[in-house]
């Protein structure tokens, strides 16, 4: 596991400190959140705070001032459940720590410090805020080293726990792979949210015929299934419907969402969800 971990290092960090810029995720914007007012710019101001827009109707430059200056606060939670040590190609369970690894070492190159929260059915791990290179190394290791069949995920339970948690405004982004049905509206209007869904294209289109032996990732039971054309149409029925009422519902409060696949490039889809 040591290598893979080594892999996704050097991939990411190739990505986003490498010297072709205009590959580079710039997924977190200046160090403001709450705007508070235009102001005329003066001499020495940070010229990145200008408001262009402003600036050519009034034909004299302006800036942007926020209510309070500082480092952003970013909480990355990642739900671990027995579901997510599945993949065709790449294990969920590795894409998620891949993209963990890419919004940690997006922080850090914004200076801003990165939070990583385990749950489960309760916390499992939290790495305090920090912008320390070897914590976003060991987060991304427990990623990828801890054990997750048996474990059942509550996506509300978490987000439930992160309202009462994290007290100050945050960018919160949530990673699993989100077959649970939740309520993230308060934790939506609390702070910045974003809802990575991570996905193996054989779930949403399974590729099997006659009766198969399951296994339940959470609760470990087997049992038999007898997998017939209308099973599946079932199934792929039930969880396009699911995957739809949850984009609702995301779309509805304002939390931004988006669906990688463990065949798809993490870093191209967080780019596109973080413009």
């Amino acid at each position: 596991m040591k290598t893979k971990v080594n892999e996704i290092i050097i991939r990411t960090r190739r990505r986003l400190f490498g010297p072709n810029i205009g590959n580079n995720i710039s997924a977190f914007q200046g160090n403001g959140i709450d705007f508070a007012e235009l102001k005329e710019y003066t001499y020495g101001e940070d010229v990145r705070k200008i408001n262009w827009k402003v600036t050519a109707r009034e034909q004299k430059p302006y800036i942007n001032v926020f209510n309070e200056e500082r480092e952003l606060n970013i909480v990355v939670g990642f739900l671990m459940g027995g579901s997510i040590y599945f993949g065709s190609r790449r294990q969920k369970q590795e894409v998620m720590a891949e993209i963990l690894a890419l919004l940690g070492f997006s922080a850090l190159k914004n200076s801003d410090r990165v939070t990583n929260i385990f749950y489960d059915t309760d916390v499992v791990r939290w790495f305090k805020p920090t912008k320390s290179m070897n914590t976003i190394h060991a987060a991304l290791e427990y990623a990828l080293d801890t054990e997750v069949l048996g474990r059942r995920s509550d996506l509300q339970g978490f987000a439930d726990f992160l309202l009462r948690s994290i007290r100050q405004r945050s960018i919160v982004i949530l990673l699993g792979d989100f077959y649970e049905e939740a309520d993230l509206s308060y934790l939506g209007a609390r702070h910045e949210l974003y809802a990575v869904t991570v996905r193996d294209p054989f779930e949403e289109n399974p590729a099997f015929w006659g009766e198969t032996e399951l296994m339940d990732p959470e609760t470990m039971a087997r049992f038999s299934l007898e997998a017939s054309g209308a099973t599946r149409a079932a199934w792929r029925k039930w969880l396009k419907a699911h995957d739809e009422k949850f984009a609702l519902h995301c779309t509805k409060h304002r939390i931004r969402h988006t669906k990688i696949y463990t065949d798809e490039d993490p870093f191209l889809k967080l780019r596109e969800l973080m413009k």
